[in-house]
């Protein structure tokens, strides 16, 4: 469009009454809506009057006319045409007057303005029922002063009144009345002084008030009215023009509108031009057409288009007269603004589309009877289904009935207009189950809601991590009760948290009884030092291992115990608690002394063992050459005596032996997993100090055996086995069974054993060890014979050895 520029954001086509535009510098009519033309053809005013003149008032058709008038911008102002009342003619109808005493009173009680009377003192001696009718009086007020009524104590009321009484008059003034304290009434208010007496002073005043709150409520809404008109119409920042068309070109009769201003557009560069001045011949092409078609069919138009950047919308109206278009308005509006806001629209539209078609959770849509209206391709592979075999059918046939009756609630509430997140359980077309975490949005429109939205995400693998978890606490939890060891859970200061059934045996104390107390109570007053100093060293996040001390039962007894601390860690490092493992040693105490007494007989066994075959073979010789000596002999009394000790040396002999052999077998139901764990339990100490690794695995086998015998042979051997490993290494034992026997397998990773030695393994006085007898396996064979089982041993060089047990299982020999 070209530079147009408007005078007004406000037509003068736009007003009801005679209204123009008036050029001051050229003294003529710039713009007219319909009625200003048909009033100026008349003639009623003159160029003068429109030139120069206020508020001035004209007759015409026995009808008074007010001329208004207000500047908006250099040059132009903007004049209207009041029409005032009709005037009454001059010829007046005879008759009979009454009489003016008839005539006030019978006005001023059937006048629907308020009139009261005061005396000089304020006291309300008359009053109409309009005054009652407003102020809610009853004649009961007549002869008390009005002011002091509550509500007549307005000071400004009070003053106008005093001002009354005094002689002065009061007229059109605005006073606001509070009634009952809550309701308020504007009045005009008119004071009038009468009945003065003989020395001039008022003996009494009229007071009329004429309720105007009616009008003021309605000039405060115009007002607003105006204020919101005026506000929109900036904001719309319209361009309204007229063009006339003038031989075969159009010429711009009139230009207004705050857009103009936009565009840097005056009206007055544009006004009067034709559009070939105005318009670039590009837009020219555009509008040209447009305006003679219209011109031509009298059809109106509305289009959108783009000029100088500006997005807008244009309608052309075409002004009739008698049929024939006279005359065009071109209404523009900027509609930038919303071609934005579309094109953000289309852009959320698209992004909404895409975050629906890529995102990974599976979303749909449905109606307010549970139709399935759209799904995203997430939906499409949870569900295993097409689009279009989703589509139309209802979402509850791809619920397990399990749980389709609490999907059917949560829907119901989302329709109430509450959004939901529920837990549900979806089944696909070939049966497969999965788990969903579904949140139910409504969709509404003008506060109603017109469907659902439902977006699910598959938790399946969260599920099925949940109840590992729980499978895992619940083995945490009952290897926490049940473990071997005592187990108690301190907080940072020592104070106890949860102590396990071990811990309650071993101390005596029930878990209730110590909750909550400090664990020192299982210490002396000596040791408390002792664990503060501990608490230290946990409270910096170190460890403290198989501390060997003695703590005290309940009772007060000693218990031999070896405890391992650790600290118990938030992510950030914080430390919230403390793990106590306390393991009582009292039966590994009990089979050290075992193994110690144990290798005591054994030794002494060996001695007795040596000294016995050493002995025989010389006393064998020597009873020999005694028997000989005895037949050649005369005086066989010294023989007899040599003979007599030596069978003492022999019984002596054989008691040697007797004591080198086992003792009698005493068998029982044993559990050899029991057994072989508190085997493992009390040489691991020896490996710990040999820096040996032990890695132990067993089943559950029961056998009948005499339980100090077996666990002897273990013993032994893995005693063999720590010493085949004295720079440290691998022990392994395992127990598991094969058929109806339980195999007990105890390897080491040592130097092994060479094969020419292999063989003379079990041989009395043979052994791989410099200072060995060679009875100790002797002796285990013989009582693993006795329990009706085998050893067999394997071996390589620089690999290790393997030491195999089998005994037969309790019932199955």
């Amino acid at each position: 469009m070209a530079d147009i520029k408007p005078v007004n954001a406000i037509s003068v086509h736009s007003i009801p009454v005679p209204a123009a535009l008036w050029s001051t510098d050229s003294r003529t009519i710039v713009e007219a809506n319909p009625e200003w033309e048909a009033l100026s053809d008349k003639n009623c005013f003159n160029s003068e009057r429109l030139s120069d003149t206020e508020g001035s008032q004209f007759v015409y058709n026995n009808r008074t006319y007010m001329l208004k008038r207000k500047k908006v911008e250099n040059g132009i102002d903007f004049l209207m045409i009041i029409p005032g009342k009709e005037l009454q003619s001059e010829k007046k109808e005879e008759g009979p007057n009454p009489p003016l005493s008839v005539i006030y009173p019978s006005l001023i009680r059937n006048t629907p303005t308020c009139v009261c009377v005061i005396d000089k003192h304020g006291v309300l001696t008359e009053m109409n029922e309009s005054f009652k009718n407003l102020f809610r009086l009853t004649d009961h007020a007549l002869g008390e002063p009005l002011c002091q009524r509550p509500a007549f104590k307005n000071p400004d009321f009070v003053s106008l009144v005093t001002k009354g009484i005094e002689g002065k008059n009061a007229k059109n003034e605005e006073v606001t009345f509070t009634i009952d304290g809550k309701q308020t009434y504007t009045c005009h208010l008119t004071i009038s002084p009468a009945d003065f007496n003989e020395q001039g002073a008022v003996d009494h005043v009229g007071i009329i008030l004429h309720d105007i709150s009616e009008k003021k409520k309605y000039e405060n809404e115009l007002i607003s009215l105006k204020v919101e008109l005026e506000n929109t119409l900036k904001l719309q920042k319209t361009i309204t023009y007229k063009v006339k068309k003038h031989n075969e070109d159009f010429v711009i009769e009139m230009a207004a509108g705050e857009l103009l201003k936009k565009l840097d557009i005056s009206p007055s560069n544009v006004i009067g031009k034709t559009i070939q001045e105005v318009f670039d011949s590009f837009h020219l092409g555009k509008i040209q057409p447009k305006l003679k078609k219209i011109w031509e069919t009298g059809e109106e138009l509305t289009y959108e288009d783009k000029y100088r950047g500006l997005e807008y919308l244009a309608s052309i109206v075409p002004v009739k007269k008698n049929g024939e278009v006279t005359k065009i308005i071109c209404s523009i509006m900027d509609i930038s603004l919303i071609k934005d806001i579309q094109r953000e629209l289309i852009e959320t539209q698209e992004k909404y589309r895409s975050i629906v078609q890529y995102s990974p959770d599976n979303i749909y849509m449905l109606d307010t009877e549970g139709i399935i209206q759209e799904v995203n391709p997430a939906a499409e592979d949870q569900w295993t289904s097409h689009s279009s075999d989703m589509t139309g059918r209802h979402y509850s046939d791809f619920i397990t009935e399990d749980k389709r009756e609490e999907t059917i609630h949560n829907f119901e509430r989302s329709l109430a207009g509450e959004a939901t997140r529920y837990m549900t359980t979806l089944v696909d077309k070939d049966g497969g189950k999965s788990h969903v975490s579904f949140t139910n949005i409504p969709i509404r429109v003008n506060d109603k809601v017109i469907g659902i939205y439902g977006v699910g995400q598959d938790i399946t693998a969260r599920i099925k991590m949940e109840e590992e978890l729980k499978e895992a606490k619940e083995l945490l939890e009952a290897y926490f009760e049940h473990a071997g060891d005592g187990i108690a859970l301190l907080d940072p200061v020592g104070n106890i948290l949860k102590v396990n059934q071990h811990f309650e045996s071993m101390f005596g104390w029930e878990e209730h009884e110590i909750i909550g107390r400090g664990i020192t109570l299982l210490h002396q007053e000596g040791q408390v030092s002792q664990f503060k100093q501990n608490l230290k060293t946990v409270k910096a996040g170190k460890r403290i291992k198989d501390f060997e001390t003695v703590r005290y039962r309940k009772d007060g007894s000693p218990v031999e115990i070896a405890f391992n601390l650790n600290p118990i860690l938030k992510d950030s490092g914080e430390l919230i608690g403390i793990s106590a493992i306390i393991r009582d040693l009292s039966e590994k105490k009990r089979n050290e002394d075992l193994l110690e007494k144990s290798e005591q007989l054994a030794m002494i066994g060996q001695l007795a063992a040596g000294v016995a075959h050493e002995i025989r073979n010389p006393l064998t010789t020597i009873k020999g050459f005694l028997q000989l000596m005895k037949e050649s002999a005369e005086d066989d009394f010294h023989l007899k005596v040599i003979q007599g000790e030596l069978d003492r040396i022999e019984i002596i002999t054989n008691e040697f032996l007797a004591l080198a052999k086992p003792r009698a077998v005493k068998f029982s139901l044993t559990s050899l997993t029991s057994l072989l764990t508190s085997s493992v339990e009390f040489i691991k100490m020896e490996c710990l100090k040999q820096g040996v690794d032990v890695r132990f695995s067993v089943e559950e086998a029961e056998i009948h055996c005499d339980s100090h015998q077996i666990k002897q042979v273990v013993l032994n051997v893995m005693k063999n086995a720590l010493e085949a490993l004295p720079n440290g290494g691998l022990l392994n034992v395992q127990l598991e069974k094969e058929k109806t026997f339980a195999k007990i397998s105890i390897q080491d990773n040592g130097a092994g054993i060479p094969p020419e030695r292999m063989k003379h393994l079990g041989e009395p006085f043979y052994s791989t060890k410099e200072k060995g007898t060679g009875l100790g396996l002797m002796i285990c064979q013989k009582i693993i014979k006795e329990h009706n089982g085998s050893i067999s041993i394997q071996s390589n060089v620089n690999e290790g050895t393997t030491v195999s047990l089998l005994l037969p299982i309790a019932g199955k020999e």
